[in-house]
Parts: structure tokens; C-alpha cells; sequence
């Protein structure tokens, strides 16, 4: 018999939700300066227009059922006499109690002007999307929460009625059904992690007796994460396609004429969809680079214009923290290196340096050239400095690991908001890189994290990160072919496209864009197309089609993470766009396109 013989099934079973409840119980026991914090800008926010005792009762009843709610789960998780289903379904009612006083705030809305709406809307939205990493592992708890904070909320605007009551209302219950089934990939990830956990733990159990399974059941270990990894690819495709339509049309709702306070909704759905398009490709980062499918590509790349590029693109999170940022880098320095690993691993460390700096603290990276110890060449030392509470010595090595969100002793404070998979996923890229990254950090002290590149021999040519992000670009005029089957996704492509002053052909099968008429300028094809039908199929018949233009200009976008799929693009010229692709970049890729044709 083998390790899993030692294990019977309602055990193991009984064991996954006690470990279901202890996550929600220890999430529970987190979050209480959060909440407090934003009650208080809540009850600040309708002072005026709503009676005080009801504020004052919502408040009260806001912070003693989250308390209660604490001290409850955290018996439950260490009263094992009780059974565990019985112990579920009061964690369920638990989040009913806290979900009705949270989500009791949406009735304030009647009394409230539309822009305070809009900003109560926020909030509420934010609480419910923060039960995926609090209530996840408890589906019916998760629902039950996140529930009675979207639906009241989306209620209250389609009271409100008109265009944009409407509108609203239906953005916030997609972005309800997104974050179920985010939710629901978290839980079946979690199930999944925690059944090969288990069967590692009884492999280990079980080795001086087994010895002779040890390979097998380490092949079906390997086989199991390589599935998972399987999954997650796979399972990408489906969870870009609303993100990709949802960011086409809040694209095009920028080009349409509206009232300031129903742009701020936009501008907040369209920073939602940025924070789960993050977590998102953490997730598959991780799957990819633990089933070794990443190559590293080094090419001579330009270090000051790569972190010009990287510091822009933080520079509205650091000025919503009151952090700020400072970058010192010797202009023209070039280093030898993959360019997006990089871009990766200096993303993530200044997320996590703005995350953990207080307000009117300083994130400063510098670049330095330092021999290296052979003395054989020079080197490029990168260093990220933040102003943040420190890490301990004996915690260094601990912060590099998946989902580890430490919290300063004596703080009181939770750990920053974030998925914890930032600082492994750049552990992981430096491994693949062959560049070692080092931390200094002492508690009170902030942290430094150092990278140490080898430095391009100097032979004076521009490096791949210059420019092109900000160069102007139009599309005015133009006549773009889509050929995507989801109708979704293909009607969010024609929203986004005439929003950009494009006249758009569309086609849900390559047998119709093969009959349109006329001759478009550029082609937005899908990777995956029905009937077995590939995207680089289509790119072949239509340039053939199209005698008068052999270089057709074809921007492929995708979902597909497979390295074999960048190599196709290559060959064929294609440039390759990432899902979910907001408006901006798809306009971009097809200017640059149609102007390099």
C-alpha cells in the first residue's frame, strides 16, 4: 500500500477545512486598523447628509461585529471538539453579520450627492474585493460577504436610475461575478496545493518503509505541479477574456462625454482591472517559472531607460502612499541581461518598497558600476532602498518565499495589502538570470535590496528600452480588421477601436474576414480561433489574399503563455500583445505596426 493507504479520506478531508477555517481565522484576526481606518472615512464622508445616530449606530456596528467576529473564528479554529462542518457554516453566518453592517453603508446613498456616491462605491467595492484573499478558502462565506457589499451597492444605483445609475449597476455586479470566479480559482489552487502538500507529508512519514515507492510517488508529485501549472495556463485564457473585454470598454467610456464624477468611477474600475490583471499574472509568473518554461533571452539593454520606464509607471502609486521616488543612474550605462526579467524583478521590488514605505517616506533606487570579485570584469550594482519598518536578519531568507507577509513585532500593524508572491517570483528570476540579490534590512531601518548585473562591453549602441511608450500615435482614419470568435471580446474590440477614430471590419471566423471587402490597413487577430483554427494560420491566408499587400500589418493578441507561441510570432513578424490589453496599447501596437509595414 502506498503513503496515501496511512491517510483515510473523510480525514483528509476533515483535515482541508480545518485548514479552510484557520486561513479565514487568521485573516479574521488582521485588518483591524484597515477597518477601522475606513469606517472612519465612511462615517466622515456622509456626516453631513445623513442623521448622526445613524452613522454613529453603523459605525458601532461596523467595528463590534468585525471584534466579534475575530474572537469567534479564532475559538473555532483551536475548539477541534466541535465538528469542522458545523464550525463552516457559523464562520458562513459570521460573514453574513459582517457583510450586512459593512454593506449597510450602500443606504447612505440615497442621502448623498453623486460624486460621494461614486467615492462610497469605491469603498465598498474595495471591502468586497478584499474577501478574495480573507473568505476565499470558505466559498460560502466568500459569497455570503462579498455578496451583501456588491449587490446592495449596485441596488442603489439602479434606484438612482438613468445612463449612468445603469451603468454603474452593471459594472459593479461584473466586477462581482469576476471576483467569484477569481475567488473560485483561488479556492481550487488552495485545494490543490494543499493535496500535494499532504501527500508530501505523508511521503516523508513514510520513507523508511516505502522506500522502494519514493520515485514513483515523487514522479506523481512532479506530474501533480506540473498539472497544476497546466491548469493555470490553461485556465488564463478563460480569466483574460472579461478582463480584456472589460478593459477595451472602460477604454472606449474614456472617449465618451461624461459628468467628472462618473469618469472617477471609470478611473476606479480601471484600476481595479490593473489590480487583478497583477495578480493575475503573478499566479501564472509563478506556474511558469517553476515548470521551467521561461528562457532567458540576454541582449545589451539600456539600464537608465529601463528604470525611467519602471519609476513612470509607479509614480501614481507612490503619490497615492505620499511616498516618493528618487533614482540615481549614470546615463548610457548598459548592462547584459533578459530585458523583461528585469523589468519584472525591479517592478516587484518597487512595488514592495512603496507598499511597506509610511507616508513621506522615500523609495530611492541607484545604479552603481563596481569591479566584480574575479576582478575579471565590472559589474552593475542595482539597489532599491526603502523607508519601511525593516526586516529582521533571521527573516531574510523567509521573505523570498511564496504568499509570506511578515508583520513588524510589536506593530499591531497587518501586513501590507498584496498577494505575497512578489518577492518569490523575483527570487525566481534571478535564479533564472544567474544574478544574485542580496538584503540588508534591520528592523527600524528600512530595507535594501541589491542586484548585481554584468555590465555590456561598451561598444556605444542604444539598447531595446528606448522610448516608444510616449511616442505620439493615431489611428484616425484607418481601417482595422478584427478577427476574434468570442463575440464579447470582438464587440469590446469595436467599442474600443471606434472610439479611436477607426473605421472597424470584424469577423468571428477566418472564412469572413476572408470575404470582407476593401483592404483594411491592420489586423487585430486572436491566437485561438474556432474550428481549429489558429491565429498564425490567419495571418498566412490573409497576406497571401492580399497580393497588393504582402506585409499586411497583424497585431496578435493572446492569452497563451507558452514560449512556443512568442517563437511562431516571431518568425512570422507578428507583434505579440499580452491579455488583458487596454485600449492605449492595442492603439500603439497597431500604429507602430502600420507605420513599420
Amino acid at each position: 500500500m502506498g503513503a496515501r493507504g496511512h491517510v483515510s479520506m473523510p480525514a483528509a478531508l476533515d483535515e482541508l477545512d480545518e485548514r479552510r477555517l484557520q486561513v479565514v481565522a487568521e485573516q479574521a484576526g488582521g485588518l483591524r486598523w484597515q477597518i477601522l481606518l475606513t469606517a472612519v472615512v465612511v462615517a466622515a464622508i456622509v456626516w453631513r447628509d445623513v442623521p448622526a445616530p445613524w452613522v454613529l449606530g453603523w459605525f458601532a456596528a461596523v467595528i463590534a461585529s468585525r471584534e466579534w467576529r475575530a474572537a469567534a473564528l479564532a475559538r473555532m479554529a483551536a475548539d477541534r471538539a466541535r465538528p469542522i462542518a458545523e464550525r463552516l457554516r457559523t464562520t458562513v453566518y459570521w460573514n453574513v453579520l459582517i457583510g450586512a453592517c459593512n454593506g449597510s453603508a450602500a443606504l447612505f446613498m440615497a442621502r448623498l450627492d453623486p460624486t460621494l456616491d461614486a467615492v462610497l462605491t469605491m469603498i465598498l467595492v474595495s471591502w468586497g474585493a478584499g474577501a478574495v484573499s480573507t473568505s476565499a478558502t470558505v466559498m460560502p462565506a466568500f459569497l455570503a460577504y462579498a455578496g451583501l457589499l456588491f449587490v446592495p451597492t449596485a441596488a442603489m444605483w439602479l434606484v438612482a436610475g438613468g445612463w449612468l445609475g445603469w451603468g454603474v449597476a452593471a459594472l459593479v455586479l461584473m466586477f462581482f461575478g469576476v471576483q467569484t470566479r477569481f475567488a473560485r480559482r483561488n479556492l481550487q489552487t488552495f485545494e490543490e496545493s494543499f493535496g500535494i502538500r499532504a501527500e508530501n507529508q505523508a511521503l516523508a512519514t513514510s520513507l523508511e518503509f516505502e522506500r522502494a515507492q519514493l520515485a514513483i510517488a515523487r514522479d506523481q508529485a512532479v506530474r501533480a505541479n506540473n498539472d497544476k501549472s497546466r491548469f493555470l495556463a490553461g485556465a488564463s485564457h478563460d480569466l483574460r477574456q472579461p478582463l480584456q473585454a472589460m478593459a477595451l470598454n472602460v477604454g472606449a467610456l474614456r472617449h465618451v462625454p461624461m459628468a467628472p464624477d462618473a469618469r472617477a468611477i471609470v478611473e476606479v474600475v480601471d484600476s481595479s482591472l490593473e489590480q487583478l490583471r497583477a495578480m493575475l499574472d503573478a499566479l501564472l509568473d509563478v506556474s511558469k517559472l517553476d515548470a521551467g518554461v521561461v528562457v532567458a533571452q540576454p541582449q545589451r539593454v539600456r539600464i537608465d531607460r529601463l528604470l525611467t520606464a519602471v519609476i513612470a509607471s509607479f509614480g501614481a502609486a507612490a503619490s497615492a502612499r505620499g511616498v516618493g521616488l528618487r533614482a540615481d543612474c549614470p546615463p548610457g550605462l548598459e548592462v547584459r541581461t533578459d530585458p523583461d526579467l528585469l523589468r519584472r524583478m525591479l517592478a516587484n521590488l518597487m512595488d514592495n518598497a512603496i507598499k511597506f514605505s509610511p507616508t513621506g517616506g522615500q523609495v530611492e533606487v541607484r545604479v552603481r558600476t563596481r569591479e566584480a570579485p574575479d576582478a575579471s570584469e565590472e559589474e552593475v550594482e542595482l539597489t532599491v532602498q526603502d523607508s519601511g519598518p525593516g526586516i529582521a536578519p533571521e527573516n531574510h531568507r523567509l521573505v523570498f518565499e511564496d504568499l509570506v507577509q511578515l508583520q513588524a513585532p510589536g506593530s499591531g500593524a497587518a501586513p501590507a495589502a498584496g498577494h505575497g508572491l512578489g518577492l518569490g517570483i523575483v527570487r525566481r528570476m534571478a535564479e533564472l538570470l544567474g544574478v544574485p540579490v542580496e538584503l540588508e534590512s534591520s528592523l527600524g531601518a528600512g530595507a535594501c535590496f541589491r542586484l548585481r548585473l554584468p555590465r555590456a562591453a561598451p561598444v556605444g549602441a542604444d539598447g531595446p528600452e528606448g522610448g516608444g511608450a510616449d511616442t505620439p500615435w493615431s489611428l484616425a482614419g484607418r481601417c482595422v480588421l478584427v478577427l476574434e470568435d468570442d463575440p464579447m471580446v470582438r464587440g469590446a474590440y469595436l467599442n474600443a477601436l471606434g472610439a479611436m477614430g477607426c473605421r472597424v471590419l470584424s469577423a468571428a471566423t477566418l472564412d469572413e474576414a476572408l470575404g470582407q471587402v476593401g483592404e483594411p490597413d491592420a489586423v487585430v487577430v486572436d491566437c485561438r480561433l474556432g474550428g481549429g483554427v489558429s491565429g498564425f494560420d490567419a495571418a498566412e491566408r490573409l497576406r497571401a489574399r492580399r497580393s497588393s499587400n504582402p506585409a499586411l500589418p497583424i497585431v496578435m493578441v493572446t492569452a497563451d503563455t507558452d514560449p512556443a507561441v512568442v517563437e511562431a510570432a516571431r518568425r512570422q513578424a507578428l507583434p505579440l500583445l499580452r491579455k488583458p490589453v487596454d485600449d492605449r496599447g492595442l492603439g500603439r501596437a497597431l500604429a507602430a505596426a502600420i507605420e513599420g509595414s
